[in-house]
């Protein structure tokens, strides 16, 4: 199976409220995509290079209990580094695999937490996702050189977004879907992310 790389409720609600009894991960943070900066550094032997640019969080491809969630940088001088986990949800979390497993992804609680192990990089991310504000940081170790880093490289992403929340929020229709290489602990794979 090919793992992809490429957020809980507010509040307490009334099981006799409504409004709140039917909305789930995916309505809550779905919709209109977080938007705002990345900033992060590439090291090597001592060496390193400074990031930055725009970064976006989306949730994507919904379907009755799963959906993907996207990280979007397009870096400075660098281009893009996109990031995809794709994964199951519920009323209050999104999760990919179990934690004590070497490749797992989970937004509980308002936080992000995770970690991606294989012989080619090792991957960590932490986090927290509201409705109206994301951050993640991400910090991958390449054990094995790839087409776009050297062995023993540490890249670092910095994700700060927001989005305003309005009693009409839409389905984030308005973005239109592109094709892109998308990041992963396998290497590139080709895949569908919004362009909002």
């Amino acid at each position: 199976m090919l793992y992809m790389v490429s957020i809980l409720l507010l509040g307490c609600a009334k099981d006799d409220d409504p409004a709140r009894k039917n909305e789930d991960f995916n309505s809550l943070y779905g919709g209109i995509p977080y938007k705002g900066t990345v900033q992060g550094r590439i090291s090597l032997e001592g060496s390193r290079l400074d990031l930055s640019g725009d970064g976006a969080i989306a949730l994507i491809e919904d379907a009755e209990d799963s959906l993907s969630i996207v990280f979007l940088a397009d870096i400075d001088d660098l281009g893009e580094i996109n990031i995809k986990i794709r994964g199951r949800f519920d009323r209050e979390s999104f999760y990919m695999e179990k934690e004590n497993s070497d490749i797992f992804f989970r937004i509980m609680d308002q936080t992000i937490n995770g970690k991606f192990i294989s012989e080619a990089q090792e991957t960590s991310f932490d986090g927290n996702l509201r409705r109206d504000k994301g951050q993640m940081k991400m910090v991958a170790i390449f054990k094995q050189e790839t087409e776009s880093f050297p062995e023993g490289t540490r890249l670092e992403l910095n994700f700060d977004t927001n989005r305003e929340i309005t009693e009409n929020d839409d389905d984030g229709s308005g973005c239109q879907m592109r094709m892109v290489p998308i990041w992963g602990p396998n290497g590139m794979t080709m895949g569908m992310v919004p362009d909002c």
